[in-house]
């Protein structure tokens, strides 16, 4: 079972890219204590659990999507840009926390009232975060500066028996299948020797997980990271037919156009991992994805190259408050890696 506990304090915590701290200890935190656990200077975070056989690292991220300060209006009122893939769709009106030197404060994306909306189309220039400040002067005596951190005010929330909904289940989750994975396995003898990257910055650059795996050289990387439902009737069918429920999926491709981010895995691996999942009875869903990538996508192609392939959580609404996913998914990708790395 999952620690749920565990998993409402990690998305509760702030995790901006590069500021990833709080959750980093967090994570050092749910760790068994006989794992080594080492860190970085980018804040990657890499516990390591001693076996016979080749050296297999786990890649999930903690970074999230959120906001960075840009400029404080006159007025003061705070514009901003986007760290990371944050959805201005789902930004006018949105509850926000706002993360300065000297510690949280409540925020606001503002709106028309609904009497006045002209339903135009808004663009991240035009939305301003409302602090409660009466001037710039007012916002620095808060302690607001340019370059201060927003996120999400999203606690976890439970929809019955398995379904959860908040902020950062990208990749928080993934990092929770990590952490209870890890939990499981000291007891059972491994087949291999197994590295648990907990990494930085995926969701501004992708790379922050390179420099552990040149330190680490594995012979094997296996990313762990949420995908894209298609399980609502807006996107019902629209790129797969991966939805909550149905366990984790397998990632054959993914792509961000325009962008040279793609990833393909090694194939003979993919399929060792789905024959596997067919002979242990654990549902694998197939991904193809475009529209996304993960920290797992520059990883084949570092130092003199690795083999890799990818696990993905189901997740639904994806870089906004509200992403969810079905705890069944994250609990049956836990079963399949023990029977992986134990097999």
């Amino acid at each position: 079972m999952l620690d749920l506990d565990l998993l409402q304090s990690l998305t509760a915590a702030p995790g901006l890219p590069g500021r990833e701290g709080r959750v980093a200890g967090l994570i050092r935190a749910g760790l068994p204590t006989s794992c080594q656990v080492e860190s970085d200077v980018l804040g990657n975070l890499v516990a390591r659990i001693e076996g016979q056989g080749p050296k297999v690292m786990l890649v999930a991220h903690m970074d999230e999507v959120g906001l960075i300060v840009r400029r404080i209006a006159p007025d003061g009122c705070l514009y901003v840009e986007r760290l990371g893939g944050t959805s201005v769709r789902a930004l006018p009106g949105a509850r926000l926390d706002l993360w300065t030197g000297e510690g949280r404060l409540p925020a606001h994306a503002g709106l028309l009232p609904g009497h006045l909306d002209d339903h135009r189309s808004l663009e991240l220039k035009d939305i301003y975060i409302d602090i409660g400040a009466r001037s710039a002067e007012h916002a620095g005596e808060l302690g607001v500066r340019p370059g201060d951190g927003l996120t999400w005010s999203a606690p976890l929330q439970r929809y019955g028996k398995h379904l959860v909904s908040g902020k950062a289940l990208d990749d928080r989750l993934g990092c929770l299948v990590l952490i209870s994975l890890a939990n499981s396995l000291l007891p059972v003898e491994l087949n291999c020797d197994l590295h648990l990257a907990f990494v930085v910055q995926e969701e501004t650059t992708l790379m922050g997980g390179a420099p552990v795996a040149r330190r680490v050289r594995p012979d094997l990387v296996i990313g762990v990271d949420g995908t894209l439902a298609f399980d609502t009737p807006d996107l019902e069918g629209a790129q797969s037919d991966v939805r909550l429920g149905a366990g984790p999926a397998i990632k054959l491709m993914d792509a961000i156009r325009g962008k040279t981010a793609s990833y393909v895995p090694d194939w003979d691996t993919a399929e060792e991992l789905r024959r596997l999942a067919g002979e242990r009875g654990v549902p694998l869903q197939v991904e193809i994805t475009s529209g996304m990538s993960t920290a797992l996508t520059p990883l084949p192609f570092v130092g003199q190259g690795f083999r890799t392939a990818a696990l993905s959580i189901p997740v639904r609404y994806h870089h906004t408050p509200v992403e969810t996913a079905d705890l069944r998914d994250a609990e049956q990708l836990v079963t399949l890696l023990e029977h992986f790395l134990t097999a």
